[in-house]
């Protein structure tokens, strides 16, 4: 379940209403199908070539060495080790109370606090502060594994505040929540360091999961970044469809 309310998002069409002749309808048919096999691509450039390559190849790792260690992969295991990390970070809270994306702020002071869902930038902000000042409204109770090398970090570990961030690769508040997190480190001058860990809730989550894993594997920090930035770019929410609505 996504722990985070949705938003209505006011979108306008044209009620402008207008007739058009069968030839022109075919054309216009055609067209707007080509725009939606474009915007399914992932962002295919036309005249390119990106649409032809599969996600792992467009963040440089080899097709055939993906597809061994995509073989090699325990799917179930990765499940199970990811998720048992994240419902540890969980501890106190009823699982009927639980959602993507769940993060915790970890300050260097020592004091800690967590967000429930894709909060916006100002109230993901305010908790910053609170950690910070060590005046954390409403502390952190849950047992958070420490950051180590194997995590996938953008940012300086030991920058004054680290925020771990439990996802999802099929939840579309999870893909929301990256670009408040990309906003913040990128403002932060190096204040703000981002941890994203696995929490597989959604089934169809765990193949892409174990893909991030092995492009993380092949190719490195980076690649797996940009996996997950297009794996989450493929991804249709409301939001999209409306600004698509409105084009």
């Amino acid at each position: 379940m996504e722990n985070e309310e949705t938003k209505n998002i006011p979108s306008e069409k044209s009620s402008e209403g207008r007739q058009i002749n069968t030839p022109t309808a075919i054309i216009v048919a055609g067209v707007l199908i080509m725009i939606a096999i474009l915007i399914t691509n992932g962002g295919g450039k036309l005249g390119g070539s990106s649409k032809e390559k599969t996600l792992s190849e467009q963040v440089g790792v080899n097709k055939a060495k993906f597809t061994q260690c995509m073989k090699d992969t325990d799917l179930n295991a990765l499940r199970l080790a990811t998720n048992t990390v994240a419902e540890n970070s969980m501890k106190g809270i009823p699982a009927d109370q639980r959602g993507t994306p769940y993060s915790v702020i970890v300050g260097k002071n020592g004091s800690k606090a967590e967000i429930r869902g894709a909060y916006p930038i100002a109230d993901v902000q305010k908790l910053i502060d609170e950690v910070k000042a060590g005046k954390v409204t409403t502390p952190y109770t849950g047992d958070l594994a420490p950051v180590t090398a194997e995590d996938h970090i953008i940012g300086n570990p030991d920058a004054p505040i680290v925020i771990v961030e439990y996802s999802d690769l099929e939840c579309p508040y999870c893909k929301r929540f990256s670009g408040t997190m990309k906003e913040l480190v990128a403002n932060s001058n190096g204040e703000i360091a981002w941890v994203y860990r696995h929490w597989v809730v959604h089934p169809g989550a765990l193949p892409k999961a174990g893909a991030a894993e092995c492009v993380a594997k092949l190719k490195g920090n980076d690649a797996f970044w940009k996996y997950v930035d297009l794996v989450f770019g493929l991804m249709k929410t409301e939001e999209d469809t409306t600004a698509t609505d409105n084009l």
